[in-house]
């Protein structure tokens, strides 16, 4: 039982494994991808239907269904793991089906805002927007630390990835924004299977 103050600075061993595994595999399975593609190693990340995008999509469909369980263990406010399996469940279909891509390309047809370049970008905005206030409201049910700093950790990674899409810069890295986006995720996953159940105003550690 997490009850004293002491606890509540102090890193979770116990929770350790779960980040470790997430993010090792999705390490693991970036580094296989390139070496696959090899010596054009950026088509594991740029193409549609490269093995890094389906790994984030999975991730995402991954979450969301985790959402459920963190509901059903109290691990999280009600509210919260309902916004987040819905948030999460849209950005895995948009990832599968591509429909910001859709939007970005062919919303001229539609609107003659579309021809402003936020407008076009509109739905990676709205991601960033809302994704930093959920970071928020997440921050505030995080007791510990180590959790804090997880879900940081995520959320400026998932943002540097953004950042390389809207200025495309330094060039170096922009064929590879899938990989960053891939590590976040993975880092989040991590951070909701690290969560302790409660039941009965005790937490249990996981």
């Amino acid at each position: 039982m997490l009850n004293n103050e002491h606890g509540k600075h102090h890193f979770n061993k116990h929770a350790f494994l779960p980040v470790a595994f997430c993010l090792v595999g999705a390490i693991l399975f970036i580094i296989v991808s390139a070496l696959l593609y090899w010596p054009a190693p950026e088509i594991a990340f740029r193409t549609d239907d490269s093995p890094v995008a389906w790994l984030s999509s999975a991730q995402l469909w991954a979450m969301a269904i985790l959402c459920l369980r963190l509901w059903q263990d109290k691990a999280l406010p009600r509210y919260l793991c309902i916004w987040l399996c819905i948030a999460m469940m849209g950005m895995s279909f948009d990832e599968q089906f591509m429909l910001h891509e859709h939007w970005k390309y062919h919303c001229l047809e539609w609107l003659s805002l579309c021809s402003h370049t936020w407008v076009t970008e509109l739905p990676m905005l709205l991601v960033a927007i809302f994704g930093s206030v959920t970071g928020l409201l997440l921050h505030r049910n995080l007791n510990q630390s180590y959790q804090r700093s997880l879900l940081w950790g995520a959320i400026s990674i998932g943002l540097f990835a953004l950042y390389l899409r809207f200025l495309q810069k330094p060039i170096d890295l922009l064929p590879y924004k899938a990989a960053f986006l891939v590590i976040a995720e993975a880092l989040f996953t991590g951070l909701l299977l690290s969560l302790p159940r409660k039941n009965n105003g005790h937490v249990h550690s996981p």
